[in-house]
């Protein structure tokens, strides 16, 4: 990294009125020059979802007297197309998406509009990463802080792999309780789904989303079992989703013979 500060984008899927990209925001105004575009409500778990039937609209946003973004009423994709595509002067050095309540570990990984945000950088050709605080709870982020402008600087030293993003989730502990960083899988927790029918005053008949969260890793090298033992978990990934093993076998079934 030279000596010319980096352009750095941030978005989340939280929102742009959230704790989680404030604290984001202070840390990276440490290191670069930032500009926010976030979504103006909370889209988590939307996924890769874009915006094509409806307007998207920006408008500016002031927090505290200090923090200056603009909120748009898209998803964290969104966000990044419309910043990559049409809204920054010149690209940015780098796209970070984050702090995110919850983990994104595992299978929800696909929910995840967090690293959504990033896959979208990704694939757009900007080194990105997506964190996330592994807490529905959050009101520490001191570790976190410190874990966004060590990996964002060595992203900015280092690069990544064409088509590699970063998914880092933090443990919710203090500094003196984590035990370091820890190059990681994807694992293999999930959310098991606890589907509540309900009806409302009227009589009518809706489902309300619960459930619990499962974790069968068993290694630290897995992403779910690392945080769970206080280690900053960091998995890189990509989104190329042919199974390779399996084409060859595909091909012996003849389709285009019968």
């Amino acid at each position: 990294m030279n000596n010319k500060k980096p352009r750095i984008f941030l978005t989340n899927d939280d929102g742009i009125y959230s704790k989680g990209i404030y604290a984001l925001w202070e840390a990276m105004n440490e290191i670069g020059e930032v500009t926010v575009l976030a979504p103006n409500t909370e889209k988590s778990a939307v996924g890769h979802s874009i915006t094509i039937s409806d307007p998207i609209r920006i408008e500016p946003c002031a927090r505290h007297g200090d923090f200056k973004g603009y909120a748009v009423n898209g998803t964290p994709a969104d966000c990044v197309k419309i910043a990559i595509g049409s809204f920054l002067d010149k690209e940015p050095n780098i796209i970070v998406s984050g702090i995110n309540v919850g983990a994104n570990v595992g299978a929800n990984i696909l929910y995840s509009g967090t690293v959504s945000a990033a896959a979208e950088g990704t694939m757009l050709g900007v080194p990105s990463i997506a964190f996330s605080l592994n807490t529905f709870k959050a009101n520490n982020y001191e570790l976190s802080k410190e874990v966004v402008v060590k990996m964002t600087k060595n992203v900015l030293d280092h690069g990544l792999p064409k088509g590699t993003l970063l998914n880092v989730n933090i443990p919710n502990c203090e500094i003196s309780e984590c035990n370091g960083y820890k190059a990681t899988t994807q694992g293999n927790e999930y959310f098991l789904d606890d589907l509540e029918k309900r009806e409302d005053p009227r009589g009518r008949i809706y489902y309300w989303m619960n459930g619990e969260i499962v974790n069968n890793d068993t290694s630290d090298e897995q992403d779910g079992y690392a945080i769970a033992n206080n280690w900053i978990s960091v998995t890189p990934i990509q989104y190329k989703l042919t199974d390779y093993k399996f084409l060859d076998k595909l091909k012996s079934w003849k389709l285009y013979n019968e």
